[in-house]
């Protein structure tokens, strides 16, 4: 079992007992936490690092206040619930072509990162992408308009297609 999956279990199961709710299949895991289906049929991701819960919460916070569920024709995950003390985010499971993971997103103010650090970022990005890159681009600049700065563009987070 990867580590991070094991040491976030336990709040992720806290938190399904808590809701009446059971985790049934494991999604996966990265670098910031774990996500499992549950038997609502949504995605419960524990999140290992406050600052992590925090800018991903707040991220999706701002995008269910504003009523957004498609970016340039990309699904982007309801927010269903949250929990602060385990760290829980609980969002609507999305099919590709979707945005996920919001970890690495800054609400409202851009990460203090500098000029040359951003543009080796996007030339990285970009790469990675290859002839989608420009509709990333389109992805990026709309969060920018609803003030979330996503730092965690790549095929795993951005998804085009079903076999990614």
């Amino acid at each position: 079992m990867p580590v991070l999956r094991k040491l976030l279990e336990p709040n992720a199961q806290q938190y399904a007992a808590s809701k009446g709710i059971k985790l049934s299949r494991f999604l996966g895991d990265g670098n910031d936490g774990a996500v499992w289906e549950s038997s609502r049929d949504t995605a419960v991701k524990a999140l290992e690092r406050s600052a992590s819960y925090e800018r991903e919460r707040e991220a999706y916070l701002r995008l269910a206040n504003q009523g957004i569920t498609d970016i340039a024709g990309f699904a982007v995950p309801l927010l269903i619930d949250t929990d602060d003390t385990l760290k829980i985010v609980e969002m609507a499971i999305v099919f590709p072509p979707c945005v996920l993971d919001f970890a690495k997103s800054y609400v409202d103010h851009p990460p203090e990162f500098s000029p040359e650090v951003i543009a080796e970022w996007e030339e990285r990005t970009a790469e990675l992408f290859g002839d989608d890159w420009p509709v990333v681009e389109t992805i990026l600049a709309w969060l920018r308009t609803y003030g979330i700065h996503y730092f965690d563009a790549r095929p795993g987070n951005i998804r085009f297609r079903n076999n990614e």
